[in-house]
């Protein structure tokens, strides 16, 4: 890419490039990003913008691929490359993760499980794998020891477990007396792990030891799809789930009492989708006013039922040595009855920082 033409004045510079794109650049921002403001190793800023005075641009020369500036009032110069200038144009999307798909039923037909020794042989493939984690919110993995524990070492590849009032892992499996229907073997409709935290823990890992069960299989439904759906169709809608916040509630007396309050659709302030909180069970009494009290019903009811729509989701068996990773802000989970063999599992959050810091740490290497 190439510089067709410039202007400027003491506080923009226009810039345009051979593809005919013009973008626009502020002086102060231009002086805050300067290339010798960062430090060599580590990328950070070496200087405050606040600590300087007032900026301007004195003096601005093209040249080949780059552009010379001087600012006053300290004549400070400074040189930034065409595709440096490019790469930051003020036309790019703001879109948090450009490359998310969408999905759902039809992910039925594209389910794949990655071999786990692979993986931990070749980053190619763990990258791979971590990137569909990113885009489509899942991954699932075969081939995993069924040795208990063995599920914080699948997330050792990737990042850090996330400790809980539950501990690094917990078990799924029917009990006698259980505290959670995630214990029993009845069915489990779509829902979030833990909305009562903050943060809420961006990532859930579950490893099937053993799986003699004549049901209990594996739900999962794209809720970034869904709330999409309900923006375009219901836009109503989708703003009373992305404003009235909802209180969330988890009490274990004398060990545990966690609260959180959030809209069940995240936004981010370009109204991206950026999570979703959506238990039932957790979910404490609304507190509405009467005024918006029947709508928000009518809106709750709405975003069940389509997150129970057999045409969004995904459904496999999760057998012995298979484990699947997946989004707990994007991806919702369920699971069916069941009534015969014995179905366990284990399970640990992790966050997701970690899992998008190697997947840039790997495409750097490449």
């Amino acid at each position: 890419m190439g510089i067709a033409s410039i202007t400027h004045d003491t506080k923009w510079l226009q810039v345009t490039f051979t593809d005919g794109e013009t973008s626009e650049y502020y002086v102060q921002w231009l002086r805050d990003n300067i290339p010798s403001g960062r430090h060599q190793d580590r990328g950070q800023r070496t200087f405050d913008i606040n600590s300087l005075p007032q900026q301007s641009l004195s003096e601005v020369i093209h040249a080949g691929d780059q552009i010379t500036i001087t600012f006053d009032p300290d004549h400070y110069t400074d040189v930034f490359t065409t595709s440096w200038l490019y790469s930051h144009r003020n036309t790019i999307s703001s879109q948090t993760n450009p490359t998310r798909t969408l999905w759902d039923a039809t992910q039925q037909e594209k389910i794949f499980f990655a071999d786990y020794q692979t993986l931990k042989n070749s980053k190619k493939d763990l990258h791979s794998l971590l990137c569909h984690v990113r885009d489509y919110g899942y991954g699932l993995l075969e081939n995993v020891p069924t040795e208990p524990a063995t599920v914080l070492e699948v997330v050792k590849m990737f990042g850090y477990i996330r400790n809980t009032n539950y501990g690094k892992l917990f078990e799924v499996r029917a009990e006698p007396d259980p505290a959670n229907l995630a214990f029993t073997k009845l069915g489990i409709g779509m829902h979030t792990d833990n909305p009562y935290r903050d943060p809420v823990p961006g990532l859930q890992i579950l490893h099937c030891l053993i799986n003699e069960s004549d049901g209990g299989e594996s739900q999962l439904v794209d809720g970034f799809a869904v709330a999409e759906k309900i923006c375009k169709k219901h836009p109503e809608v989708f703003s009373l789930l992305s404003t009235q916040p909802v209180r969330f509630r988890y009490l274990d007396e004398g060990s545990a009492d966690l609260e959180a309050t959030s809209p069940l659709i995240e936004t981010n302030p370009q109204g991206e989708v950026i999570a979703l909180r959506y238990n039932s069970r957790s979910a404490q009494t609304f507190t509405f006013s009467s005024e918006v009290m029947a709508d928000y019903y009518d809106a709750y009811r709405l975003l069940g039922e389509l997150l129970h729509e057999p045409e969004a989701r995904i459904e496999f068996r999760l057998d012995a040595g298979q484990l699947m990773i997946f989004d707990n802000q994007r991806v919702l989970h369920g699971r069916s009855s069941y009534e015969e063999g014995f179905r366990h599992l284990q399970g640990c959050y992790a966050d997701k920082d970690s899992l998008q810091s190697l997947i840039r740490v790997l495409e750097a290497e490449k």
